[in-house]
């Protein structure tokens, strides 16, 4: 088997977690919390889409997109709606920056930016 797993970092791991929950229905599979206190890893899923994060780790390299000045990397969430995610998402607390639409390419998207500096593009399949 062959997975692809993106693994997160946020300056503040347990509310991202909560943030998830609350925007995308997340669920927490599981939490490995270090003696200093910091979210050493923890799994997450949104749907049958899995997820790892973490807290700043900067002594390691491990750096969030809010130390970064931003990221390069967008997450794709396929959803079934995409209008209720968005509008779920942006209540939680995500940066709108496209609200949904119909795209000639078959989905119907929008862009998010979470609070922890993280971009989502969301997407549902245009019925065909």
């Amino acid at each position: 088997m062959t997975a692809v797993v993106p693994y997160l970092c946020a300056r503040d791991a347990r509310a991202a977690l909560d943030y998830y929950s609350k925007a995308f229905n997340a669920t927490e599979d599981s939490r490995i919390e270090m003696e200093d206190g910091r979210l050493g890893h923890a799994e997450f899923s949104i749907g049958d889409a899995v997820f790892y994060l973490s807290d700043e780790y900067l002594e390691m390299g491990v750096a969030s997109p809010q130390t970064l000045g931003g990221t390069p990397v967008a997450l794709h969430l396929t959803i079934p709606n995409v209008d209720a995610v968005f509008e779920q998402a942006v209540a939680a607390g995500a940066t709108a920056l496209r609200p949904p639409a119909d795209q000639d390419y078959g989905l119907r998207s929008a862009v998010v930016v979470d609070p922890f500096g993280h971009r989502w593009f969301l997407a549902s399949p245009l019925a065909q």
